[in-house]
């Protein structure tokens, strides 16, 4: 069933991401007349990079997770002026599914009694039991592999299909946490192991984060929307939300809408699920005001927006003495820990984290790590750091404080007028403590398995899990949804995304997510009859203005594909200048010596140049500022040295320029034992190493979760109230 432009849908679903294609999947299988809108484009996928050797150079700029970074047409700002973390989001048919690593773990049973067992934050309305048949449910739709068993979870399905290899790295840190008694495990990931529903199984590429060629990784580009416009739904691309209107009832009948040319359109509905993610969903409410809610739709509670979630993250890292070809594998997790995740108040703080394991990336990448090592040091540097490194990627919980918010932004706005949010998160010190406490654990791990050193590569990375701005719970004054996601003040409302969130547990969010929004969905249809109808109207409400709507163009194709990025620079504009001075400073950089080539020999500054200025058009213009005549004369280390005091920007794009184009010469990547990003089957009926040696038998014989931790008498502790 078709729902064009100006005919009513059953539901009108805002944000084709990972709990809409969820969520209209489900209502289009149901029969019902459903639409979505969606701001950015279909993906092409044919343009992912991840099978080409710039794929590292590709994440700096037009694939970047990060919008400020990637500067798409769909991308809207956001004010992080007052934020300690900052943000990756993509808007586009999929949503973050098409750059996340697809890591799939689920909130454990203590995630859900956080109050009840501590003292802190709040309880669900909801039980991981009441959950659990809608996480197995949706493994099965985004084709989730895994083992089943891992003790740090209650009893359930298995994953539908095996776990994917662990690799050399991992293998040590398994062998290194049965010899402490530590809790490891195989980490179940959205990413296929055998073929599924007409996809093709991983090939270990490692190159999740820019899109998965394959189509092996679970993004619902792939596994839902698809089928949702094959059964007759419709999905609008190109469709930037700015305002819900309401009835005189106060219940919701549509959404108003600005197309790519600037053309205003509203859909109506009977039912309206917002999952535009922790961010742009209170954003949208907050847009919503009128002057029957004043403060933004669906807030007489005064939360929406507030009690936002983050995930501070770490990532440690541990150097080894022999090749373990950890740039292989998928960028999910190989395996995860559980062993400090329970709370324990002897520590100091009050939570836990969950570690994951993953590759550790390409040269480039380790030419970069801690920015890097320069002159006589830099191959030393990168051989200890490429191909013979693990390490854990710390999940820390994050307790929800109101201070912590999304709020409109008095001076920024998109291309539609809608102002953009505004990000107001401090890290407390509950949070450092823990993060720094689980960094050195984490370290301990990677020494027991023979790291001769380690270091903390990340700390605090801009991350794409927004929480809990939009809470969930039975009390209206307390929360903004009752327990099935839908609004208290406006009953045809609902909310689907992970602003639903009461506490943020120690994992990724996505698996929560779409089980969430399958739960919500079933109860809307089983208790449709009980939802209120609005009165429908043939006009759109500017402010507190009735008018006549305005002509309505035609609606946008179903499905477009174009690029993530801004079209390439031409490398033409480099003229020879620019590019003598560079060659100069590459030798300073990245001198000849270890076995290595000289840069000049390489011709760093020549056709790799084009090729690094290709995938990353900023540096054009970055390069031909900084590269001025007056540095023709200069002793150039000491003139590096200026620079990187004054101006880190700049530096930072003169070692990306010359490190990006060293480490695409395929002289070099020889001696450095890199063939690239090879594709290699994986082989899901293999026996596993960690198996064989009884590695898991470890884990099921001597490990069991810690009871909960009690509440005491002890003073408030953060997140509390």
């Amino acid at each position: 069933m078709d729902a064009g432009e100006g005919q009513r849908a059953d539901v009108l679903i805002v944000g084709a991401g990972a709990s809409g294609g969820v969520a209209a999947g489900r209502l289009v299988e149901a029969g019902y007349r459903v639409v979505c809108l969606e701001q950015g484009p279909w993906p092409d996928r044919s343009s992912f990079p991840g099978v080409r050797d710039e794929w590292e150079l590709a994440g700096r700029q037009l694939w970047s997770g990060d919008p400020s970074v990637r500067g798409a047409p769909a991308d809207y700002p956001i004010d992080l002026s007052d934020s300690d973390v900052g943000v990756l989001n993509y808007n586009g048919v999929g949503g973050g599914t098409v750059l996340y690593a697809a890591q799939w773990p689920r909130l454990l049973p203590s995630d859900f009694t956080r109050r009840t067992d501590e003292g802190v934050a709040d309880d669900w309305p909801l039980t991981y039991a009441e959950l659990l048949p809608f996480y197995e449910r949706t493994d099965r739709q985004f084709g989730v592999s895994g083992l089943g068993g891992d003790p740090a979870f209650p009893a359930g399905a298995d994953p539908p299909l095996p776990p994917l290899p662990i690799g050399r790295g991992a293998l040590r840190v398994a062998r290194a946490h049965a010899r402490l008694g530590w809790h490891w495990w195989p980490a179940t990931n959205a990413i296929l192991s055998a073929p599924w529903s007409g996809r093709h199984p991983c090939v270990q590429r490692a190159t999740c984060l820019l899109g998965c060629n394959e189509g092996a990784k679970g993004s619902t580009d792939l596994t839902h929307w698809p089928a949702f416009v094959a059964a007759g739904g419709r999905l609008i691309t190109g469709a930037c939300v700015v305002a819900i209107r309401t009835d005189a009832r106060g219940l919701a009948t549509g959404a108003e809408w600005v197309d790519e040319e600037g053309q205003t359109h509203f859909q109506s509905a009977d039912v309206v699920l917002v999952a535009a993610n922790g961010i742009g969903t209170p954003r949208l409410l907050l847009a919503s005001a009128s002057a029957r809610a004043p403060d933004g739709l669906a807030n007489s509670s005064g939360l929406v927006g507030r009690r936002l979630m983050v995930h501070p993250l770490a990532l440690v890292k541990g150097l080894f003495r022999e090749d373990l070809e950890s740039w292989r594998g998928h960028a999910g997790g190989s395996i995860v820990s559980y062993e400090f995740y329970a709370s324990d108040e002897r520590r100091g703080f009050v939570g836990g984290a969950k570690w994951a394991m993953a590759p550790t990336g390409g040269p480039l990448r380790a030419a970069l790590t801690n920015g890097g090592v320069w002159g006589d040091g830099h191959h030393r540097h990168v051989r200890d750091r490429f191909g013979c490194a693990a390490h854990w990627g710390l999940v820390c919980e994050d307790l929800p404080h109101p201070e912590n918010r999304v709020d409109l932004s008095p001076t920024l706005t998109d291309r539609a007028g809608l102002a953009a949010p505004r990000i107001t998160y401090r890290i407390d010190d509950n949070t450092r403590a823990l993060c720094e406490w689980h960094i050195a654990k984490a370290r301990e791990s990677l020494v027991e398995a023979g790291a001769w050193h380690t270091e903390v590569e990340f700390r605090y990375p801009p991350n794409g899990h927004f929480m809990g701005t939009a809470r969930m719970g039975d009390d209206r004054e307390r929360s903004v949804v009752d327990r099935w996601s839908m609004s208290h003040d406006v009953p045809n409302l609902g909310v689907i995304d992970g602003s639903t969130f009461v506490t943020s547990g120690g994992v990724n969010p996505t698996s929560s997510i779409c089980a969430l929004a399958l739960r919500a969905v079933d109860h809307l249809l089983a208790h449709r009859g009980e939802v209120p109808t609005p009165e429908h109207r043939h006009s759109v409400h500017f402010g507190d203005t009735a008018g006549p709507s305005p002509p309505v163009a035609p609606a946008p194709p179903v499905a477009r594909a174009v690029s993530l990025g801004r079209p390439s620079v031409d490398p033409t504009l480099l003229d020879e200048s620019v590019r003598l001075r560079l060659a100069r400073i590459s030798q300073v950089l990245i001198p000849a010596g270890g076995g290595m080539p000289s840069t000049v020999e390489v011709g760093v500054a020549q056709v790799l140049l084009d090729r690094v200025v290709a995938a990353v058009p900023s540096l054009a213009a970055a390069l031909t500022a900084t590269l001025t005549s007056d540095i023709a004369e200069a002793d150039i280390g000491s003139w590096l040295d200026g620079l990187s005091a004054r101006d880190p920007a700049a530096y930072g794009s003169l070692v990306l320029a010359v490190a990006g184009a060293y480490y695409l010469d395929p002289g070099v990547r020889r001696r450095l034992g890199y063939e690239g990003q090879v594709p290699q089957a994986v082989r899901a009926a293999a026996f596993p190493e960690y198996v064989e040696e009884g590695l898991l038998d470890a884990v099921l014989s001597n490990w069991a979760p810690p009871p909960a931790r009690v509440r005491t008498a002890s003073p408030p502790r953060p997140g509390s109230g």
